[in-house]
């Protein structure tokens, strides 16, 4: 689910390129980059296959990868040396691969090749797969009966919405999730709004999240909360200074893209260019957006355990990442796979549940915007309805 449309970044080009003459060679050179990346999606291996359940035609960045998709996750062992290669990463997992992990593998086959596996962890996981099932389920019934206003969700829940970094400067980009916002309300749902500092620190808007949630608890109602990127460290960090006496109402929390542990980017041109656009950034927020810091953070995080977590994110090859992330993704590959912002092992809550698209990137444009959102709200209420729920609480690494 995508809460962001980032035009502001294909509007830069005109911007710098009218605006500014000394910009001007600069610009060109972007652009020139940017064709080339466009060209580069062209580029690869060509293969389809199939992870879980889901079946994903693109092109991968190597051999290792191709075979691995196309040949090997289809029980086609036709490569002995790269069988047994492959069979001796299986052999020495023991838990779904950290950002360590997955640049070994990388190193050791490819980028690709380890965001497919990667893909395929989670997949194994049966609590994983039965949500994914769920999902595609309530997804098929929401994409007939959601346009038709057939879709009434129970009047006792209701959901906070937490919006994406730069949301008041974003004018009409999506980042204050009202297309989602609009969609839950449309099948029942009331929504609540939380107005955060856009380009506030994150242990900032903690504290904004955490009244609002605090705010919610004599409503009779049961809690979702939703966030979407840099917000998902925020709400983590209100959930774990609430704890579970401040947090009994809050029965869920679906946690897409979440950039838990902060992203390279701060540290990369890309960002820089983005300030440039949309004029000077807060530096306390772009400080608690950096890695260091981020990491740290993750490490305090205790969401009380009553409260079911959704990681919801997209998994790309290089040949299906979209325009929007191609740039990231690019400028991210030496830190192993990614999803065009944040590292992908860094997006993931452990002890929840994980939703993981491969046709998607971090602005998860693969499927509308309002239908999944609705289907996925159907397939969290129905999951925190069934008796089947204390399944979901995993181990937390």
């Amino acid at each position: 689910m995508s809460y962001k449309n980032p035009n502001w970044f294909l509007a830069s080009f005109f911007i710098f390129g009218t605006e500014n003459k000394h910009l001007r060679g600069g610009v060109r050179l972007t652009i020139l980059l940017a064709a080339l990346l466009l060209l580069s999606a062209c580029a690869g291996l060509p293969v389809r296959g199939r992870v879980g359940m889901q079946t994903i035609e693109t092109r991968v960045d190597s051999e290792a990868a191709r075979y691995y998709l196309g040949s090997y996750l289809a029980g086609e062992r036709t490569d002995a040396a790269l069988d047994e290669r492959i069979d001796r990463v299986y052999q020495s997992a023991s838990s779904l691969p950290d950002r360590n992990e997955l640049k070994r593998l990388s190193d050791e086959f490819s980028v690709d090749f380890a965001a497919l596996y990667l893909a395929d962890q989670i997949a194994r996981i049966p609590v994983n797969r039965r949500f994914r099932s769920a999902f595609e389920q309530a997804y098929d019934y929401a994409r007939k009966a959601f346009p038709e206003g057939r879709v009434r969700l129970p009047a006792d829940y209701e959901v906070l919405v937490v919006p994406i970094y730069l949301y008041k400067r974003l004018l009409g980009a999506g980042a204050d999730l009202a297309a989602p916002r609009a969609a839950l309300q449309k099948v029942g749902l009331t929504c609540h709004f939380v107005e955060t500092q856009d380009d506030g620190a994150i242990e900032a808007n903690a504290d904004l999240v955490a009244a609002a949630i605090r705010a919610r608890m004599q409503s009779g109602r049961r809690l979702i909360v939703i966030s979407a990127s840099k917000s998902g460290a925020e709400v983590a960090l209100a959930l774990t200074r609430l704890g579970p006496a401040e947090t009994r109402h809050v029965a869920a929390w679906i946690n897409t893209v979440g950039v838990l542990q902060g992203t390279p980017l701060v540290d990369e041109p890309l960002f820089q260019e983005l300030e440039f656009l949309v004029g000077k950034l807060d530096v306390a927020g772009k400080e608690s957006l950096t890695t260091a810091r981020g990491r740290q953070r993750f490490d305090s995080f205790r969401v009380p355990e009553h409260v079911l977590v959704l990681n919801h994110l997209g998994i790309p090859a290089s040949g299906s990442i979209s325009f929007w992330g191609r740039r990231g993704f690019f400028s991210l590959r030496k830190y192993g796979p990614n999803d065009g912002v944040s590292l992908l092992s860094d997006m993931i809550f452990p002890g929840g549940v994980t939703l993981a698209d491969l046709d998607n990137d971090h602005f998860m444009r693969g499927k509308p915007l309002d239908i999944t959102t609705v289907a996925l709200a159907i397939t969290m209420i129905r999951w925190l309805e069934n008796p089947d729920r204390a399944l979901v609480q995993g181990p937390r690494s």
